[in-house]
């Protein structure tokens, strides 16, 4: 893969890491956005990922996955972004840039994790569907708000 190719991939990784509250957290609200409607969001970007690529019966396995790699990231990140809500109003400046420090080290992980599952899937496709699949995450990473 490609560097330019890499950091397209980041950017869509990165938007499908949008804050989405677990379960067994209360409701929270990003830009407005509830708890629901930002799963519901990293859900239609996978669903319309999916689509894009073309995944194929046989890469259903590391589609899955990648999927499933996306929305335990997306699960984590949402709970350190309530914590910092939370705990924020109380935060000396040392704990504010503390925070901010432990949620780029995890939103870096995740990036790690999320890139060893894609790159699972995107080394079983043809030629022709990894260039289909670059045009969407092109397309995808255009598109994708935070």
């Amino acid at each position: 893969m490609t560097l330019k190719s890499t950091i397209l991939l980041g950017a869509v990784l990165a938007a499908l890491a949008v804050p989405v509250a677990s379960s067994a957290q209360p409701p929270a609200t990003v830009n407005g956005a509830s708890s629901a409607t930002l799963r519901g969001r990293v859900e239609q970007r996978l669903n319309r990922m999916h689509a894009a690529f073309g995944i194929t019966p046989d890469e259903e396995k590391q589609w899955g996955q990648f999927a499933d790699v996306v929305r335990a990231n997306a699960r984590t990140m949402s709970g350190l972004f309530a914590e910092r809500r939370a705990a924020l109003a109380t935060m000396t400046a040392a704990d504010n840039l503390q925070s901010l420090t432990e949620i780029a080290a995890q939103h870096a992980r995740a990036m790690q994790w999320m890139d060893a599952a894609f790159m699972a899937l995107y080394s079983t496709m043809p030629p022709a569907q990894q260039q289909a699949t670059d045009a969407a995450m092109r397309t995808e990473s255009m598109h994708a708000r935070p």
